[in-house]
C-alpha cells in the first residue's frame, strides 16, 4: 500500500479505533489510535467515521475522548456502509484511490471496495505500519489547514442537503471568485496545486516548481491562480492556469471547488481558450457563460426581473406534459399533442423537427394544400411561438424524431413527418390494418380512397438518422432568437425489456447514438443544454408500458433539472409542486384511472396527506 497517496482515512469505531462496542458497554480508548489521529492530522490527512452506532451517544464518547473535533463528515447510523462510504467520498470531492478505510469486519471492507473499486482497504492490524510511516515522514500541515478546510466544507454540504434545491443554494452561499496575477508571490502553493491536483486537473501537465517559475516569468504567457470565499469560509488559493496563444498550459482546481461552478466561470472569464482535456475530470468546462450564483452583484436586480418575464416553452409530447405537471407559472407555453376539433384525431406531429422547422414559413395557400392533402393535419398545428422574440428557453424531446416516418411531396420536394416509420402509409400491405385500427392511425378516418390519394401525392423516404437530428436542432438554432437557449430530453439507453412494439426493438441503442452526438455537439454550443433522462433511471421499475413512457418519480426529478435551467437562464425559477404532489398522483397512477377507486383511496389518505403537506 502506498501510504503517501492517502488524504483521507474512514475509520470504523467498536474494536478498530477503541476496543469493545459502544452499543454493549463501556468501550476501552487505545491511546496510541488517539496519538495517531494527531499525527495524521498534523501530516494535512483527515480523518472520517463510518460506523454502524447511535449518533448522538457516538458523538458523545467522541467528545469525552476529545477527538470529535477531529473527524469531519461522521456517517454513524445502522445502514450498510457501503453505499455510505461512497457518498462520503463524492462530498468530500475526493477520490477513492486517495482514501482508507480501516474496519474490522472483512465483509464491510469487501462490501465498500464493491462501490468503490479503487478504495484502499485494511484491517486494524495496519496501524502500526501507517504509524512507522508518519514516524518517517515530516509532518506538513502543523496548523491543521486541511481539516479546517473540510470542517467549512462539511458545514456547507450541510446546508446543501437542507436547501431546497441545489440551485437555490448555489445563489444563496454567495460565492465570491478572484483571479489573481502575481503569482511569483505564491509559488510554493501553485506548485503544491499543479504536483497533487488530479479531479479538476483538466491538462493533467505535471509542471516542476522550476518550469511553473518559468512561465509565470514569460511574458508571453497569461498566467494566474484563483482564489475563492462564501458565507461559509475563506477557501483560500484554490486553482490556477496558464493561457499561451489562447491555448490552455495548465488549467486546475482544487478538488474543494467541486459543485460550485467556479471552473467555469474562470474558463468563461479567460474567454473560452483552446483546452484539451487529457484523462477524466469530474466537471467538464463548456462555452457557456459564467455560472449567475459566482460574483452575484454583476447582475442587477432590473436586469433579473426583466430576464424573469421572458416566456419558456415545452414542445412535445408526453415526456414534456406530465413534467410541466410539476411547473407552475403564467409564462410558459405549452405545445402538446392535442385533439383537433374539427375531427377528433390526435396532433402530435406538429413537434417533429419535419414539421415544426418550416411550416411557419409556409405560404397560406401552401398550408392550405396541407390540409387538403393530408387529413391527418389540423389548421392549429401551423402555430407555434417558439419564434417570437421574448422567449428564453425550449424544451423540446428527441425522442419523436426517429420514431415518425417522412413523406415527401412529388410535386415541389415539400417533406413532412407522420406515424410510425415502420409501417409508411404509401404500402397497400398496411392499408387494412390503418382503416382498422390495428396500427396506430391517430384517431384518423383512414380510407383505401385517400391512402390511395396519397401515395400518387406522396412518397415514403424512411425517417430520420442520429446525424440528421443533430442537424435538425443545430437549423432550430439557427431560426429562433439568437438569445434564445434549446434544451434537448435525450432518451433512454436502458432497454425496456418487457417491450412488445416493433417499432420500438432496439429504440435504445438509437437513443445511444443520438444522446453521443447532442452531448459533444453541447460541449461547442453553449446555447444548447441538455436533460439526460439516463442519469434519473435507475431500472426497470422506472418504465410504464414503453421506453418512452416512465413512472412519476422520473418525471418529477427531470422537472426539477428543467427547473435549475429556467432560473439559470431566466434569472428566476418557476413554482415547483411538492414530492407529496407527486406521492399522491404517482399511487393513484399506480391504483387505476377509474373514479371510484381514486374516490375511495383518496378518501383513505386524504387527512394524513393534509397533515404531511403542512409538515413540508
Amino acid at each position: 500500500m502506498d501510504y503517501s497517496k492517502i488524504k483521507l482515512i474512514i475509520w470504523d469505531l467498536d474494536e478498530t479505533f477503541w476496543k469493545g462496542i459502544l452499543s454493549e458497554g463501556p468501550i476501552v480508548p487505545i491511546q496510541k489510535n488517539i496519538n495517531l489521529l494527531s499525527s495524521l492530522t498534523d501530516h494535512g490527512i483527515v480523518n472520517s467515521i463510518c460506523s454502524k452506532n447511535d449518533y448522538e451517544q457516538t458523538i458523545s464518547k467522541l467528545k469525552e475522548l476529545q477527538v470529535n473535533d477531529l473527524f469531519v463528515f461522521k456517517s454513524i447510523d445502522w445502514t450498510p456502509k457501503g453505499q455510505r462510504i461512497s457518498k462520503l467520498i463524492k462530498d468530500m470531492g475526493l477520490r477513492p484511490v486517495n482514501c482508507l478505510f480501516i474496519d474490522d469486519n472483512v465483509v464491510n471492507l469487501n462490501e465498500a471496495k464493491f462501490y468503490e473499486k479503487d478504495l484502499m482497504i485494511a484491517e486494524p492490524s495496519i496501524i502500526p505500519e501507517l504509524k512507522a510511516f508518519l514516524d518517517a515522514t515530516p509532518p506538513s500541515d502543523l496548523i491543521h489547514k486541511r481539516l479546517k478546510n473540510y470542517q467549512v466544507l462539511e458545514k456547507k454540504q450541510a446546508a446543501k442537503e437542507e436547501a431546497s434545491d441545489n440551485l437555490a443554494f448555489l445563489y444563496s452561499s454567495d460565492t465570491r471568485v478572484e483571479i489573481h496575477r502575481d503569482c511569483m508571490e505564491h509559488i510554493e502553493r501553485i506548485s503544491e496545486l499543479v504536483t497533487r491536483t488530479n479531479q479538476l486537473n483538466y491538462t493533467k501537465v505535471r509542471s516542476s516548481k522550476e518550469e511553473i517559475e518559468a512561465l509565470c516569468k514569460d511574458g508571453n504567457v497569461d498566467t494566474g491562480y484563483v482564489t475563492v470565499r462564501d458565507h461559509f469560509g475563506d477557501y483560500g488559493i484554490v486553482g490556477f492556469f496558464a493561457v499561451k496563444d489562447h491555448h490552455c498550459l495548465h488549467f486546475l482546481f482544487s478538488c474543494r471547488t467541486i459543485g460550485q461552478g467556479v471552473e467555469q466561470y474562470v474558463y468563461a472569464t479567460l474567454g473560452h481558450p483552446l483546452l484539451e482535456v487529457k484523462g477524466e475530470v469530474v466537471n467538464p468546462v463548456t462555452k457557456d457563460g459564467a455560472p449567475a450564483w459566482i460574483n452575484q452583484n454583476i447582475i442587477t436586480q432590473d436586469a433579473k426581473k426583466e430576464k424573469s418575464h421572458m416566456k419558456i416553452i415545452l414542445k412535445g409530447a408526453c415526456d414534456l406534459k406530465v413534467m410541466s405537471e410539476y411547473l407552475q407559472t403564467d409564462n410558459v407555453i405549452e405545445e402538446f399533442t392535442y385533439t383537433g376539433k374539427q375531427k377528433g384525431n390526435w396532433i402530435e406531429h406538429q413537434n417533429h423537427s419535419i414539421n415544426f422547422l418550416q411550416w411557419s414559413f409556409l405560404s397560406d395557400t401552401v398550408k392550405q394544400e396541407l390540409l387538403d392533402e393530408c387529413i391527418f393535419n389540423d389548421e392549429e398545428m401551423f402555430d407555434t411561438s417558439i419564434y417570437d422574440d421574448d422567449i428564453a428557453i425550449i424544451f423540446v424531446s428527441t425522442m419523436i424524431e426517429p420514431n415518425l416516418g417522412i413523406y415527401r411531396r412529388k410535386k415541389d420536394g415539400l417533406e413532412i413527418a407522420f406515424g410510425e416509420y415502420l409501417y409508411p402509409l404509401t404500402d397497400p400491405s398496411n392499408w387494412d390494418q390503418y382503416i382498422n385500427g390495428e396500427i396506430f392511425n391517430a384517431q384518423n378516418k383512414f380510407t383505401k380512397e385517400w391512402l390511395e390519394d396519397f401515395s400518387k401525392k406522396y412518397e415514403f423516404v424512411g425517417h430520420l438518422s442520429p446525424e440528421q437530428i443533430l442537424n435538425q436542432a443545430k437549423e432550430l438554432l439557427k431560426k429562433v432568437n439568437p438569445h434564445t437557449k434549446v434544451c434537448y430530453m435525450l432518451g433512454s439507453e436502458m432497454p425496456f425489456e418487457k417491450n412488445t412494439q416493433k417499432n420500438y426493438e432496439g429504440r435504445h441503442l438509437v437513443y445511444k447514438a443520438i444522446n453521443d452526438l447532442f452531448r459533444e455537439y453541447a460541449k461547442q454550443e453553449d446555447r444548447l443544454l441538455l436533460i439526460d433522462f439516463n442519469t434519473i433511471i435507475r431500472g426497470q421499475q422506472d418504465f410504464t408500458n414503453n421506453i418512452n413512457h416512465f413512472h412519476r418519480r422520473v418525471y418529477y426529478e427531470i422537472a426539477s433539472k428543467a427547473n435549475e435551467y429556467i432560473g439559470s437562464v431566466t434569472g428566476e425559477k418557476l413554482e415547483q409542486k411538492s414530492k407529496l404532489y407527486l406521492w399522491r398522483k404517482d399511487l393513484i397512477d399506480r391504483i387505476g384511472s377509474t373514479g371510484f377507486f381514486q374516490t375511495k383511496v383518496w378518501n383513505i389518505i386524504r387527512k394524513p396527506y393534509i397533515i404531511l403537506k403542512k409538515i413540508f
